[in-house]
């Protein structure tokens, strides 16, 4: 079992969360927590704290930031640990969603492997689909 956490710019994790929790109708088989980061709050010793308290929660853990290279992830990264805690950056819903039912089966890394898998597979330009 592992948790997910979602850091984003702004509410984007919040609005992602409620999304998920909508399309599951609240049945969650895991426990989502959400970090904000905004202009206003500067005082990254309290995002590293609010993420330290969310790893105790679970052996493993999924943090999900909105982009590569931004503060989100910027400040996640130093708590990647291979095999316990994983962070995914590109956060989506469909990816979300694949988080909250794929099956752990005591394999973290295979889980980490099929909602990143699912989440590429999500991604469809209408131009290259024959409709008609």
């Amino acid at each position: 079992m592992f948790n997910i956490l979602i850091i984003t710019h702004g509410n984007l994790c919040e609005e992602l969360k409620s999304s998920v929790e909508f399309i599951l109708d609240n049945k969650l088989n895991r426990k989502i927590f959400t970090i904000s980061i905004d202009e206003d709050s500067r005082e990254f010793d309290t995002y590293s704290n609010r993420i330290s308290n969310f790893l105790i929660e679970a052996n493993h853990n999924i943090i999900f930031t909105d982009m590569f290279g931004g503060t989100p992830s910027n400040i996640s990264l130093p708590y990647f640990k291979k095999g316990f805690v994983e962070i995914i950056s590109g956060v989506n819903v469909p990816m979300l969603l694949k988080a909250c039912v794929v099956e752990n089966n005591d394999n973290f890394y295979e889980a980490v492997k099929i909602i990143v898998s699912s989440c590429k597979e999500n991604i469809i330009v209408a131009g290259d689909l024959e409709i008609s």
